[in-house]
């Protein structure tokens, strides 16, 4: 019958000088716990496994459309890009993907976007994607001075990637067409709305025409401003009675109140 070796626990061996390791102790047992465990990632659960290539493509895919739905009603040319998951990540099978981004978050520029398997084993990473939108947008086509009127001879329209710009920039001339240019605007540089300002047609103090309308009747008298605003703004009127009233302005010292 072939030898049995007994490990020895520390209470069974005899008493040695401090600093002594006894042989057979915990150098046998930890040895033999390596060989006899169980060859797993280092901190992986067992069920976990590389990313195949199918699953990494689903993930793809399903970002692609979820940013696709997000980004529908944009203006312009979209064009959507998606990190495949770190071939280092370990992911087990999954049945079921879920989609989301953050509360709050923007298919705009460069954003983070949450893939969670809801079965069989629930796991959750974040992709990065990046989406770029290019559309027409609002160009000085000669040299703005500050304090001009802006016309339509003033301004072209050039393709710019959106996402590269400040929210202000615009889009439609019509939005710059009759305003003032609140600084100096070199040619060829694109309009934000805080280059311009509007042109107001009413004034704090000033006395203007007041017309309520209806569907049957249309009154005019006379008020006073109680601030200032441009065409198409709302002011607020003190007419003659004392009271005050709220309507839009019409054109140059007219008040509509409907």
């Amino acid at each position: 019958m072939p030898a049995i070796t007994r490990l020895t626990t520390p209470s069974a061996c005899p008493l040695r000088r401090p600093g002594a390791i006894a042989r057979g102790g915990w150098q046998t047992r930890a040895a033999a716990l390596l060989l006899f465990a169980p060859l797993t990632g280092l901190g992986v659960p067992p069920a976990a496994a590389q990313p195949a290539a199918a699953l990494s493509e689903r993930i793809v895919q399903q970002v692609q459309r979820h940013l696709q739905d997000q980004t529908a009603s944009l203006p312009g040319e979209v064009r959507i890009a998606v990190n495949a998951p770190d071939e280092r990540t370990r992911l087990a099978a999954c049945d079921e993907l879920q989609v989301a981004m953050a509360p709050g978050a923007r298919a705009w520029g460069v954003v983070p976007v949450g893939v969670r398997c809801l079965r069989p084993q629930p796991w959750q990473i974040y992709v990065q994607a990046t989406v770029r939108v290019s559309a027409p947008v609002v160009v000085a086509a000669r040299p703005l001075a500050a304090g001009s009127v802006v016309e339509a001879a003033d301004l072209t329209t050039r393709v710019e990637e959106l996402t590269a710009l400040p929210a202000s920039v615009l889009q439609d001339p019509n939005l710059a067409i009759g305003r003032i240019a609140a600084s100096t605007v070199p040619a060829g540089s694109v309009l934000r709305s805080e280059n311009l300002k509007q042109v107001l047609a009413v004034v704090n103090g000033q006395t203007v025409r007041v017309i309520y309308e209806s569907s049957t009747l249309s009154i005019t008298s006379e008020g006073r401003a109680l601030g200032n605003a441009a065409i198409g703004q709302g002011v607020e009127v003190r007419v003659g009675s004392g009271k005050t009233v709220r309507g839009i302005v019409r054109s140059s010292g007219v008040v509509v109140i409907q």
